[in-house]
């Protein structure tokens, strides 16, 4: 096998959406991406069918189309508020032909092995769809090869004794295939939820709800908007408060009771689950306890017989070619990896990572958002972190991840925009100050001004508020309103912050 060098290249592991905004930030900071998609199709778990995809038939966004989509790529007009999983596909399709990142591609190509190489490079070990194997000298890695693929299965007492089929959600396509049985999901992630939802309402199936930790449940629109452009706002309010106001407690359904920490249970996601728990076509139920041949006890005693078990219990990530020098350096574990801003590590400033991070919102804004800021950092017009910043960078991140799984839209969206440089200033556009307050993150803003600013931008982030009707912005409540006398406080240097407060403070609430 012969080494071929590529100096200079990057090497972007993954063609789903972050490997994609990565190969087309590359090209936009002037760099040369080498694109790797083990499978036939680019899309990531977009690409419904694959082997890595876990995205059943008709399932549809949880989050809107607003934020579901890149900073300087619209939608398609008409497109449904939560885009169904073949729109997505095709909107990330139409993005490789405008932009043209399918010369950069090479499909059918697996990655075997990333390693360390001479003079801070890295050694690229690939297969493509005919067995050859190559290997290849790159200046710089990205690995974006998804967070949901690899299969978490719960270790549950006499789940190997029971008779009846067990798969995992990532396998679940279609609720017909479950007609005339009683089905038991174990898990109230997302996914567990809408698994749960889409069998309910399927006439022969009889379904039970199970989890080990009641989970706070948001719909999918809040007061007629969105919940992703409501709940994730540049001065978010207390997401308890908010979820106890427009959608009130699971209990209140006749689902369990979660805890009043909202960090210690977390949050999911639902249209339908709890209308369909209170009509009595979905059964909750506690933690499982053991498992029978032909059935289910739970740990309050009760039990149940079930043909099924579908298993809804998350994701390990999943990082296999990386070399167990670099993986022992990054800390790998099943839910995360010591990065800096879940991005950079530094004792391997040329390797980064985008996407690999549990997150409560959409994904597109911030992966764009790292990639931005990768591209950047290693084209020299940003300066990469200090390996002192890096190192502060993990402290932080080993802090945070003792109280926290995930990280949130607005926490990681803000962040990587001041990394970049391309959050919009208050005072630039003063007014719709407002608006960038407690409007939508959609990805639109971050090409207001800053590198790479597109003049389209602003008609863009227009319609977007309209789509959603952010006119009625007007009306702040009284917590959004002492959240921004908190902010003007904090933020002296923002004068149209400060001009923002004191007109609110004037006006009767």
């Amino acid at each position: 096998m012969k080494m071929t060098l590529s100096n200079g290249r990057i090497a972007i592991i993954g063609a789903g959406p972050s490997g994609l905004a990565a190969c087309k930030s590359a090209l936009e900071a002037g760099l040369e991406p080498v694109l790797f998609e083990q499978s036939a199709h680019l899309g990531g778990q977009w690409n419904q069918g694959a082997p890595h995809s876990g995205v059943w038939e008709a399932m549809h966004t949880n989050t809107s189309a607003i934020n579901t989509r890149f900073s300087d790529f619209p939608h398609t007009p008409g497109l449904p508020l939560f885009p169904s999983n073949q729109d997505i596909l095709a909107y990330l399709e139409s993005y490789v032909g405008h932009f043209n990142l399918l010369p950069h591609l090479r499909r059918h190509t697996r990655i075997n092995k990333v390693a360390r190489g001479p003079k801070g490079q890295f050694i690229v070990w690939s297969v493509d769809g005919q067995g050859e194997q190559r290997a290849e000298l790159f200046q710089y890695v990205v690995v974006a090869s998804g967070r949901y693929n690899k299969p978490r299965y719960a270790q549950l007492p006499g789940l190997t004794e029971f008779e009846g089929l067990v798969l995992h959600s990532f396998h679940y396509r279609r609720s017909a295939d479950f007609a005339g049985q009683r089905v038991l999901v174990v898990g109230n992630s997302i996914s567990g939820l809408e698994i749960a939802s889409e069998l309910a309402q399927h006439p022969g199936v009889t379904v039970l709800s199970s989890c080990r930790k009641p989970r706070y449940i948001l719909r999918k629109t809040l007061n007629g908007r969105p919940t992703d452009c409501v709940a994730f706002t540049r001065a978010a309010e207390g997401l308890k408060q908010l979820i106890l106001r427009t959608c009130g407690n699971p209990a209140d359904f006749g689902a369990p009771r979660p805890q009043e920490d909202v960090r210690a249970d977390g949050i999911s996601m639902n249209d339908q689950y709890l209308d369909l728990v209170q009509q009595g076509r979905i059964q909750p139920c506690g933690a499982v306890a053991h498992f029978t041949a032909t059935g289910v006890v739970f740990q309050d005693g009760s039990q149940a017989a079930v043909d099924a078990v579908i298993l809804a219990t998350g994701f390990d990530l999943n990082l296999p070619f990386l070399s167990d020098d670099i993986r022992e350096t990054i800390q790998a574990g099943p839910d995360h990896i010591d990065l800096h801003q879940h991005t950079f590590h530094p004792c391997l400033p040329n390797l980064a990572f985008i996407g690999l991070f549990p997150q409560a919102g959409p994904y597109f804004p911030v992966v764009e958002l790292q990639a931005r800021w990768i591209a950047a950092c290693w084209s020299g017009a940003r300066a990469l972190p200090s390996h002192e910043q890096m190192e502060a960078g993990l402290a932080e991140f080993r802090a945070f991840r003792q109280v926290r799984y995930e990280t949130s839209l607005h926490e990681m969206a803000m962040q990587l925009a001041a990394n970049v440089g391309v959050a919009p200033s208050l005072e630039r556009y003063s007014e719709l100050a407002q608006e960038l307050l407690f409007g939508p993150l959609t990805p639109a803003q971050f090409r207001l001004q800053g590198p790479h600013a597109q003049p389209s931008a602003l008609a863009d982030y227009r319609e977007c508020l309209r789509q959603i009707g952010c006119a009625e912005l007007a009306i702040l409540t009284e917590e959004q309103i002492a959240h921004l006398q908190m902010l003007a406080e904090a933020l002296p240097h923002e004068k149209a912050l400060q001009v923002l407060a004191r007109e609110l403070q004037a006006e009767p609430v």
